[in-house]
């Protein structure tokens, strides 16, 4: 009898005995469903051959359709593409706001990485293109053939005693300045041997004049922004971008360091008797220096980069990281420069990227060893100038009447000084911000005052040079060891030590200024430039870094930034058709006394003659064939007349501003006023002014208007018709030059006005210096008209 009502089958025990049973039961079962399943599909299977003739008695329909064009609607549906084919397909993007992040990013346990890394040095940002041509003040010092630098003393000086001592103390001074720019001049000569001449557009080699003026062509036309007009980038009359258009000889292939001035009062001795000089009383001479230069300012992100310096060095706040940098180690410049010559469609590469360009040397050469003051940013500006950092290149003292230095027009800088008016920031102690740099790099950055240069001594406190003022102490570099006391990087703030002081100023400074001066530039051709910025590694020698390697890297770079589109300087020879009526008035007003009478003849314009203007840029006029020269650093403007076939331009008497020596101002220097001629006791009265040569390898073709003379009857009508030119270029291209059109060009009212005021203002100085260059072979007033 079955115990607490338990079953009587025991599954186990019968799986133990009766299981293969089992499994051949339940195998059988499902064998026999499969079979009926398999028989159900075979009765209803459909015949393979009924189907194939279903296929082919369909297709041989569709076949005569289509032959017959007879397609109906039910077809066309039936090859329709799906709809998830032909619709397109939206996608919704996912807001991140729908998934906000309620926890930590990141897992709050894990371990932080405490190693430091090299910082990434960012790229210059925004920047503006000025082209600056004006003269500098500048000691009068030439070169050799062997390239020994010589400087001009003037022999009529009175030199005391205490004068003289004063003197001695400087000359060391001037001349190691000299010697420096005489090796830079002979290291960029270096490949045209002394005495050989250069080739077309080229700089002189040692001793030599420059070659002819490179042939015109169509340059290139600046790029977008550029400011138009006299000392900037812009088009004139649609002939910028070549050079010397209409063939005018007298701007060279640069300014001529090789040659002596014509200035009686000068003597030029060699540097290493400039002592020798100055014990016989003569003092060194100011002349000025004609510059033609590409001015590049761009901003440096400053507040990024300190950032930067944050995030690679694991340090805790702004602050901290300013302490440690930016240290920039200057920038380093590539340049490309191309010209057109005529018949090219493609323009002459004469130089190429690829090689650092050492514009350095340049400045050296031209403006560093001559100068004779910088002029030192004042105000606000000079919270973003950092000479200490090698990033800005010192501006020399520019002769105020004939050139001033373009503002800043970048909308970040002028932006924050606005804030600092603003918030009434003091303006920048410029005797505080300039550093007190170790090495002739570092020395060629640091702005030189009239007492640095010595021209104090020379040329006493009366000149407007500015006084010598305190130099703060340097700053140590970065290195592995902590920041020193004031930080590294902190442009501004207040002083609490060494530095210029850790405290941030009012206004947040988010970028410093980089400034790059090319003064190596020629009319005509196109430049093109890269620049990448050098800063000091924060990690050199350093032992906490995530790589060894990295404090290895004494100096990291940028990337290299382009500046966009290309920089053609313009050309400096223009050519305008003049108004003859006008022309023939003033020379009647000028000229009109009876013994004036010859020399009225021969400069008025003839029937048969139209009046063109010639409007040149000269870096220095030439005085004979001995090639001595005198500097302008000026626009020339004359008014010449001319007639069908001739040749356009010839030498002309011109009230020409030159720079004295003995008067350190421009004073008008003009010729004898009257030269001896064939006929005994009979002299011929001269125009007053200079003889400039205005010669060019133009030719006027032909004209229409001028004066026009019409008889009606028995009376004669004369007429003055606003003049047309047609001139041929020397490169074989037709210019058609309009009066109408030429007196409405702006370029060239600002440079007449400009020359005009120039040439009023030194005639009211009344210092008038005589020469003896009348005697020219070729003055066209020794020659019979």
């Amino acid at each position: 009898m079955a115990k607490g009502g338990k079953s009587k089958i025991d599954l186990k025990q019968l799986l133990l005995n009766k299981g293969e049973y089992v499994g051949m039961g339940v195998s059988g079962l499902f064998l026999a469903l499969f079979l009926v399943w398999g028989a159900s599909r075979w009765v209803s299977a459909k015949d393979p051959e009924k189907i194939s003739k279903d296929l082919v008695s369909k297709a041989q329909s569709l076949e005569a359709r289509l032959r017959s064009g007879e397609i109906s609607k039910e077809d066309e549906d039936s090859v329709a593409p799906p709809p998830w084919i032909t619709k397109k397909q939206e996608y919704k993007p996912v807001s991140i706001s729908d998934f906000p992040i309620t926890g930590p990013q990141f897992d709050p346990i894990a371990k932080p990485d405490t190693k430091k890394e090299n910082p990434v040095v960012l790229a210059i940002g925004n920047y503006q293109v000025d082209l600056l041509r004006a003269p500098m003040k500048g000691y009068d010092i030439i070169y050799d053939n062997e390239g020994r630098a010589k400087i001009a003393v003037l022999t009529t000086s009175k030199v005391g005693a205490q004068d003289k001592e004063k003197l001695k103390q400087i000359s060391d001074k001037i001349g190691k300045r000299a010697q420096t720019g005489a090796e830079k001049y002979r290291q960029l000569r270096g490949n045209m041997g002394a005495g050989q001449p250069p080739g077309p557009g080229q700089p002189p080699g040692p001793g030599q004049p420059p070659g002819p003026g490179q042939p015109p062509g169509p340059g290139q036309p600046p790029g977008p922004g550029f400011p138009p007009g006299p000392g900037g980038f812009g088009p004139s009359d649609g002939l910028a971008g070549s050079y010397n258009p209409y063939g005018n000889q007298s701007g060279g292939g640069g300014f001529d360091v090789t040659s002596q001035r014509e200035a009686k009062v000068l003597e030029y001795v060699p540097l290493d008797e400039l002592d020798r000089a100055i014990e016989a009383g003569k003092a060194p001479a100011m002349t000025v220096i004609p510059l033609r230069m590409i001015m590049i300012h761009a901003e440096v992100p400053y507040k990024k980069q300190v950032e930067e310096i944050k995030r690679a060095l694991r340090l805790p706040t702004y602050a901290d990281a300013q302490k440690w940098g930016p240290v920039y180690d200057g920038y380093e410049v590539q340049r490309r420069v191309t010209r057109f010559l005529p018949g090219m469609k493609e323009p002459e590469v004469l130089e190429n990227w690829g090689t650092e360009y050492k514009f350095e040397d340049k400045y050296i050469e031209l403006i560093a060893s001559r100068k004779l003051a910088d002029q030192v940013e004042d105000g606000y500006l000079a919270h973003f100038i950092r000479y200490d950092m090698a990033l800005a290149l010192p501006l020399p003292q520019l002769v105020s009447e004939l050139g001033t230095y373009p503002n800043i027009r970048l909308e970040s800088i002028n932006k924050t000084i606005k804030s600092m008016r603003d918030a009434n920031k003091p303006k920048a102690d410029q005797s505080r911000l300039l550093k007190q740099l170790k090495g002739d790099r570092a020395n060629l950055y640091r702005p030189q005052s009239a007492s640095d240069t010595g021209a104090s001594q020379v040329f006493g406190s009366s000149g407007g040079f500015d006084s010598e003022g305190p130099r703060p102490p340097g700053v140590v570099g970065p290195g592995g060891m902590p920041p020193p006391k004031g930080g590294l990087g902190t442009p501004g703030g207040g002083s609490d030590g060494d530095g210029l002081g850790a405290v941030p100023p009012p206004v947040d400074i988010e970028q410093l200024l980089l400034r790059f001066v090319d003064v190596d530039v020629q009319p005509g051709r196109t430049y093109e430039y890269r620049i990448r910025l050098r800063m000091l590694n924060p990690n050199y020698k350093a032992k906490d870094v995530a790589n060894p390697a990295y404090a290895n890297v004494e100096r990291l770079y940028s990337p290299w930034a382009q500046i966009a589109g290309s920089i053609t300087v313009p050309a400096e020879a223009f050519l305008y058709a003049a108004d003859p009526a006008a022309y023939r008035k003033r020379i009647d007003e000028e000229f009109a006394g009876r013994e004036q009478k010859e020399v009225r003849d021969r400069l008025q314009a003839k029937d048969n003659q139209v009046v063109v203007q010639m409007v040149n840029w000269m870096e220095q006029v030439r005085l004979d064939a001995s090639g001595k020269r005198e500097p302008v650093g000026a626009w020339v403007v004359a008014e010449i007349p001319v007639g069908r076939g001739e040749y356009i331009g010839r030498k002309q008497y011109v009230k020409l501003p030159l720079w004295s020596s003995e008067a350190n101002q421009y004073v008008l220097r003009e010729v004898a006023e009257s030269l001896p001629t064939a006929k005994k006791d009979v002299k011929l009265q001269l125009p007053r002014g200079w003889l400039v040569d205005f010669t060019t390898r133009s030719i006027l073709v032909d004209y229409d208007g001028g004066k026009i003379k019409t008889r009606i009857g028995n009376r004669e009508i004369v007429e003055d018709v606003n003049p047309e030119l047609l001139v041929l270029r020397p490169e074989g291209k037709l210019v058609v030059k309009s009066m109408a059109r030429d007196e409405l060009d702006e370029n060239r009212r600002k440079i007449v006005e400009g020359w005009e005021a120039w040439v009023r203002m030194v005639e009211k100085r009344k210092v008038v210096t005589g020469s003896g260059t009348g005697g020219d072979d070729d003055n066209p007033f020794l020659k019979k008209p």
